[in-house]
Formats: structure tokens, C-alpha cells, sequence
């Protein structure tokens, strides 16, 4: 088994484990085999244990063997107690989900306070590998999900990824390692165990070799993956794709390429659904239109171009204010106006952007647009949308603009433009415009 563990970190590049690791020490028979193999080989190793709170007086069981196990072969030795339970509710999630983010927060935290170690080190094995490709299978998973563990992944490596369940077990009689079992690995309830206990064996009656030809199946598909994203990766760099991408670029790709494109833009995993709107809506959308995708994120057309959006920034936050002299906040625009006055807001989260003498009719109110807005310019009665398209305004930052309004109608529109005959030469009404900085706490 120990030459399967060097060909592993041979082939995949592992050299940071012998130098300084942290372990993930259940006390099973993986972690349990894999802290014997380091503690003769790392330098520096240190193995965390994740009390998950679930199992009760078992869980503590594991706790304190763990403890001993790392006393005995001399490795440093931290132990955490997470309630999973607790935090899955809060977060209103599975517990493995919840489970496995706290482990790796964990795992990365020390990392990040402690430059001994270089990489995490967990004990995912062969037979963990097909469970993975079974279950993303019935998943209608694509071929990362079917290719099944990485066994590289960031700084985590997953030594242990060529060795079977079998061989393991073998591994730990031959050198007297002790281990712990834990009692929910045999609950068929749980879908990874039904698939352990219940559909691999099955297939392994057709195949007595299943549990290698899914890691061959892995790195196959791994292989194609990688050279479909240096395609990607080559369109991005060309184009300085960054926050959005020309329309006709992308639906000019194939489509495993714009769905690596689309997932780019969105830092998100995009699943089949939710590209195929995204992309229908690129070719046959008409701009302004946007589709509406789960994580509270939205996917919009604009003039020449798509990107991802915040849902909640498409939404318009209506409002209609009178101004007062001084200083107004239109806190739904981010806007302060500043009515006859000299005053200015806070400068550092405000900064000028416009500023015009007006001559106006009546009182001065302040909103957003409406549809069927309409505005004398140049003569002749424009309606918004028009003046905004001549001015290549996304249709997502439309709403958030403010209009100047007085009896008669819109009367200025901030850096865009000023009605007809409002201009004047005299400070009758002096009006401006300051726009909160982005990237403050304001």
C-alpha cells in the first residue's frame, strides 16, 4: 500500500507533505493508516480532530483515542468541538455539508497562523472515489462531478486516493494500527453508506474491478477537462474578460467552453438549468432583459455585452422627494443633492460629480424614472429611454439615477442632461450632485 501512497504523491505533485502537514484524524481506519505512513515521514506534522457533536458519548470515544493515537507516535495534536447539528439548522443545510465546511475552515485557519505547515492532508480513498462518482452520477452530475475526488485540490491532497478500502484494512492488521469505528457508517438511511454497502458491491459483480476503473475514468476525464479550460482560460486572457463579455463572443463558443465562461463571470457552479437560460437569453434576449438564477443572482443583456448582476440590484427602489434647501440624502440612489447651499457632504464618502445653474418653475422634487418618461432636448421631445441609450446607459443603472423634476416636467438629468431653455447664466437655483464613493462602509 505505502508504494500506492509514493505513486500518489509522485504523480500528483504532493511534495509539501513531508516538509509540514496538517492531518484530518477521525481515528478511522484511513486517518488512522495515513498518520502511521506521515509520522515516519513529515517533519512537521500536526493532526486535528473534529468533534462533530453527533454521536454523543461515542464521539467523545474518538476524541480521547485520538489523543493517545497522536501521543503514542509523537505528533502534535489539536482537537475541536464543532455542534454541527446546531450550526446545519442555522444554516439550513445537510449535516455532512455543514461538517465538512467546518473541517476545512478549520484546517485553513491554523495554516494561515502557522507557516510549519503546507498543506491538509485528508484520507479519502479508492472506494470513497466511486461512492463520489455514483453519487454525482444520480445527480446528473457533468464530468467534474462524474470524474469524482481530486486528489489535488488547492493545498488539500488526498494521499491515500489509489488505495482501496480492502487494502487499507490489510495495511492496518500487517502494522497492529489501531482504530475506531464509527456506528453511522452502517446506516443504509444515509445515501453514501446505501451506496458503499448496498450499490457498489452490485456493480463489482459486474466488474470485480469497478473501484480502479472509476479513478481511470477520473483522470480521463480530469484530462479533457483541463485542456477545455486552457481553452477558456486562453479566450479570457485575450478578450481581458473580467466582470462582463461581448455577447457575440459567447455565443460563438461551444458550449462546454461558454459554460466555463458563464461560471467565470458568475464565481459560481452554474448548474445545466440555469446555463441554459443564461444562454438563451444571450442570443435571443433583447437588452434589458434578464434572467433570474438561484444564490440571489441575475444574469442581464445590456448593448454589446452580458454580465452577472446582484438580483437585488435590478430591483427599483422607487422614491419622489421635494428638496429642500441644502443639503438632500436620496439614500436609494446613493446621491446627495445640495440645493442653493455651499454645503457639502462627507468627503470621504461623497464626491462631486455635477453641478449646473438652473432656471426653474415651482417647487423642486426629486425621483427615479417611470416608464413613459419624456424630456424636451434639442428641440424635440425625447423620450428617457432614448436619451439614455444615446448614451449607452446599462438599463440596470437607469433607475438608480436621480431626476430632477419641476411643474413642467423633468428638468435635469445628472452628467446626461438639462431640459431646454433651463440653463441659466445666474445662480437662480444652483443644484449639486454628489455620488457616495464605492467600496466604503457607507
Amino acid at each position: 500500500m505505502e508504494n500506492k501512497i509514493e505513486k500518489a504523491i509522485k504523480q500528483y505533485e504532493m511534495n509539501d507533505i513531508f516538509d509540514g502537514a496538517i492531518i484530518g484524524f477521525s481515528g478511522g481506519a484511513d486517518s488512522s493508516a495515513i498518520l502511521h505512513y506521515l509520522s515516519k515521514k513529515t517533519k512537521k506534522l500536526l493532526a486535528v480532530h473534529i468533534n462533530h457533536m453527533i454521536r454523543g458519548e461515542e464521539a467523545l470515544r474518538d476524541e480521547f483515542f485520538c489523543k493517545n493515537m497522536c501521543k503514542k507516535y509523537g505528533v502534535k495534536f489539536l482537537s475541536f468541538r464543532v455542534d454541527i447539528p446546531l450550526l446545519a439548522e442555522e444554516r439550513k443545510q445537510g449535516l455532512e455539508e455543514t461538517a465538512r465546511e467546518e473541517r476545512y475552515r478549520i484546517f485553513n485557519k491554523i495554516i494561515s497562523q502557522n507557516g510549519d505547515y503546507k498543506c491538509i492532508v485528508t484520507a479519502h480513498n479508492a472506494n470513497d472515489n466511486a461512492e463520489t462518482v455514483i453519487f454525482n452520477l444520480s445527480r446528473g452530475s457533468g464530468s467534474r462531478g462524474i470524474a469524482g475526488i481530486k486528489p489535488v485540490i488547492n493545498n488539500i491532497v488526498r494521499p491515500l486516493i489509489f488505495c482501496s478500502k480492502e487494502e487499507i484494512l490489510e495495511y492496518c492488521k500487517q502494522n497492529s494500527i489501531s482504530y475506531v469505528n464509527d456506528s453511522t457508517n452502517m446506516d443504509t438511511d444515509y445515501t453514501r453508506n446505501y451506496i458503499r454497502h448496498e450499490i457498489i458491491p452490485m456493480l463489482e459483480k459486474i466488474n470485480p474491478s469497478f473501484i480502479d476503473s472509476c479513478l481511470r475514468m477520473g483522470e480521463l476525464l480530469r484530462d479533457d477537462d483541463k485542456y477545455i479550460q486552457s481553452v477558456c482560460d486562453k479566450i479570457i486572457e485575450e478578450n481581458r474578460i473580467k466582470t462582463r463579455i461581448n455577447t457575440e463572443l459567447l455565443v460563438s463558443q461551444e458550449r462546454p467552453v461558454a459554460s466555463r465562461l458563464l461560471m467565470y463571470l458568475s464565481k459560481e457552479a452554474l448548474d445545466r438549468k440555469a446555463i441554459d437560460a443564461c444562454l438563451r437569453l444571450a442570443k435571443h434576449g433583447k437588452v434589458g432583459q434578464y434572467v433570474n438564477l438561484p444564490n440571489k443572482l441575475s444574469f442581464k443583456k445590456e448593448r454589446g455585452y452580458v454580465k452577472f448582476v446582484e438580483t437585488e440590484n435590478l430591483a427599483k427602489a422607487k422614491y419622489n422627494m421635494a428638496l429642500k434647501e441644502g443639503l438632500n440624502y436620496i439614500e436609494q440612489a446613493k446621491t446627495a443633492i445640495s440645493l442653493n447651499s455651499d454645503l457639502i457632504p462627507d468627503t470621504s464618502k461623497y464626491e462631486l460629480v455635477d453641478a449646473v445653474k438652473l432656471k426653474s418653475e415651482g417647487k423642486l422634487t426629486v425621483r427615479n424614472k417611470k416608464d413613459g418618461d419624456k424630456m424636451i432636448q434639442g428641440k424635440m421631445t425625447k423620450k428617457l429611454k432614448t436619451i439614455f441609450c444615446d448614451k449607452h446607459i446599462p438599463s440596470h443603472h437607469r433607475d438608480k439615477i436621480p431626476l430632477i423634476c419641476d411643474e413642467k416636467g423633468i428638468l435635469y438629468i445628472p452628467t446626461i442632461a438639462v431640459r431646454d431653455g433651463a440653463k441659466s447664466k445666474n445662480a437662480e437655483t444652483v443644484i449639486k450632485i454628489f455620488k457616495i464613493i464605492e467600496n466604503t462602509n457607507a
